[in-house]
């Protein structure tokens, strides 16, 4: 009798509270199984939704199918997305039509860049005295990049490839002279590609800089409002506990000490595309190497 009793409370128990749902988080995975740029951004996502457990229940992060830059756009704005997070760079166009966390990912890192070139075009650059001299060096870019118009505005030409992976088989063929590549990604890349590139080099002088703040993204939705909120939440916890630091030391000190910003020659760039809302008083969210 007692262990009928028992069975029948816990059943009550159960149906009395329904488990909480999962938040689901769908992400496009790399471009190819070269492609590492994002390994830090979703370690941070991941670490920011398990941070808020507690409080707002489990969750799923799912990669989806692979996806261009483009592509992405176009999936995240349907009215049911494959797509559920996005991370690209702030503009006005995208504050209108998704939901942002106004946090560079990665303290805009990504905004100092440095030329990916072929080695036997190094003297080139050593020559090269100022952005004058700079913009008579074509650039290679992503179709659908938003450096692509940053880079045009500033008076650069620029040759873009609609894949990823073309872009290093482009430069490596001479289709142009250099690949403007953030911190954060050219010494992987320079691992991965050089396999197949042995031209490949990076550029000794100039480091690039213009503000190039990257968010997730998610839809104007109700859901998309809720998951957007649990993230910032996440995040900031994140960064107020020092995990945030940790993850960022972990992906990026050992490029940043190896690629010596502090000795190469800066050259600033305008970015007249970004939104008001940028948070440049929250000096904590932004990477200064000087």
């Amino acid at each position: 009798m007692k262990h009928s009793l028992a069975i029948l409370l816990a059943l009550l128990f159960c149906y009395s509270f329904p488990a909480v749902a999962k938040m689901k988080f769908f992400y496009h995975p790399p471009e190819s199984p070269h492609d590492v740029r994002y390994d830090f951004h979703w370690e941070v996502l991941r670490s920011a939704l398990e941070v808020t457990e507690k409080k707002y229940g489990p969750f799923e992060m799912t990669p989806t199918v692979m996806m261009t830059e483009e592509r992405q756009l176009r999936e995240i704005l349907k009215k049911d997305p494959m797509l559920t997070v996005m991370i690209r760079e702030t503009n006005e166009d995208f504050e209108k039509k998704l939901t942002p966390v106004r946090i560079p990912i990665d303290r805009n890192l990504i905004g100092y860049r440095i030329f990916l070139i072929r080695g036997d075009n190094q003297w080139k650059f050593l020559k090269t005295k100022s952005l004058t001299d700079l913009k008579k060096i074509t650039l290679g870019q992503g179709k659908g990049w938003g450096d692509v118009e940053i880079l045009e505005n500033a008076g650069f030409k620029v040759t873009t490839e609609v894949y990823y992976d073309d872009l290093f088989k482009s430069l490596d063929n001479g289709k142009f002279e250099a690949f403007p590549r953030g911190v954060t990604e050219i010494e992987e890349e320079l691992k991965k590609f050089k396999k197949l590139y042995r031209h490949l080099a990076i550029e000794e002088n100039f480091l690039i800089y213009y503000p190039l703040p990257t968010y997730f993204w998610f839809p104007k939705s109700n859901e998309g409002k809720g998951m957007a909120q649990r993230v910032e939440e996440g995040f900031r916890t994140l960064i107020k506990n020092g995990h945030y630091q940790k993850i960022f030391d972990k992906y990026y000190a050992a490029s940043i000490a190896e690629l010596g910003l502090k000795r190469r020659k800066v050259i600033h760039i305008e970015n007249p595309f970004l939104p008001s809302t940028v948070p440049y008083e929250d000096k904590e969210l932004w990477y200064n190497p000087f």
